[in-house]
């Protein structure tokens, strides 16, 4: 019978993409096993295309008094019966599946596991680098702590744009509960004049919802070409990988851009730790405004030069 594994991180994007290493580790330390990914319903596409996973099963993060959802839950766990679990996600209701699967062999932060993660963190430890901490105690080696993984299969080109031969990324967006972490469109617009200057063309990216700030941007720098809502993931990481730099909020696909090995500035708000939640890359740094409106595009341009791929 083949071991069973189940690994559980249920986003969001860039906590998914920081996991990429830790992924590859695990399928790494089981070639022959079965592994599941448990994660969200949005997340689930971007899971099934991972190269380490054979399954996905989805936590839609029921409520309490959602009992079907719950009981939908724990049968598609149960149904799946791993023998071992990673447990990236680390929150106390994670204990409802470590007892309802009867306590398998656990690497998390549940309470009488067989394999508890290191914690708390050290000072100015990295997300990343708690991951492998947390693998080591289960008896698997992540050898990618820095680089985001290979992640050569995130791959797919934009039929029918007509690219610029030498352009910038900008990821302005961000969640919209999260505006802290948004850089201005004023600093964003004269960024873009900064780099055209330069001979280099400025790309817009993000989700449909984050059209109204790009078109803030282009109301100031209508040179700026909107890609808003046009590209997925494996386009962006393309896009990412052919960009002279990419410049973005502390949000998921700067994350990505990172992690492909984009030539990355993350723009950190004084609202989160970037030494613990920073986008990571070979070619990767952040800036952190306190607050974020008072980084200056000065500073980001000068960072850019520091950056080289």
């Amino acid at each position: 019978m083949k071991e069973r594994i189940l690994v559980i991180k249920l986003g969001a994007l860039g906590d998914l993409v920081l996991c990429a290493g830790a992924f590859a580790a695990i399928r790494a330390a089981h070639p022959e096993a079965e592994i599941a990914l448990l994660t969200t319903p949005p997340f689930a596409a971007f899971g099934l295309s991972m190269p380490w996973f054979d399954y996905v099963l989805l936590d839609p993060r029921p409520k309490a008094w959602q009992l079907l959802k719950w009981v939908k839950l724990l049968r598609q766990s149960r149904a799946f019966a791993p023998t071992c679990v990673y447990d990236f996600q680390g929150k106390p209701r994670q204990s409802i599946l470590f007892y309802a699967l009867g306590k398998p062999a656990w690497s998390g932060a549940v309470k009488g596991c067989r394999f508890p993660r290191p914690w708390p963190p050290k000072p100015k430890m990295h997300y990343t680098d708690s991951l492998a901490a947390q693998l080591k105690a289960a008896g698997v080696v992540m050898t990618d702590v820095t680089g985001g993984g290979d992640l050569s299969w995130l791959a797919s080109p934009m039929k029918g744009a007509v690219l610029p031969e030498n352009y910038a990324l900008l990821i302005a967006g961000c969640a919209p509960d999260r505006l802290y972490k948004r850089w201005s469109p004023e600093s964003f617009a004269a960024l873009a004049k900064k780099l055209a200057e330069k001979g280099i063309a400025s790309i817009a990216v993000g989700t449909k919802a984050d059209a109204a700030s790009i078109a803030a941007i282009r109301a100031l720098a209508p040179e700026v070409m909107d890609l808003s809502g046009q590209t997925t993931l494996a386009q962006l990481a393309t896009l990412a990988r052919g960009a002279e730099c990419v410049v973005g909020n502390d949000t998921g696909p700067t994350h990505l851009a990172a992690a492909v090995g984009a030539r990355t500035v993350a723009l950190m708000s004084d609202c989160v730790d970037p030494y613990w939640s920073a986008p990571r890359g070979a070619h990767t740094t952040w800036l952190q405004g306190k607050p974020l409106a008072a980084l200056s595009v000065e500073a980001v341009m000068e960072s850019l030069t520091l950056t080289r791929r």
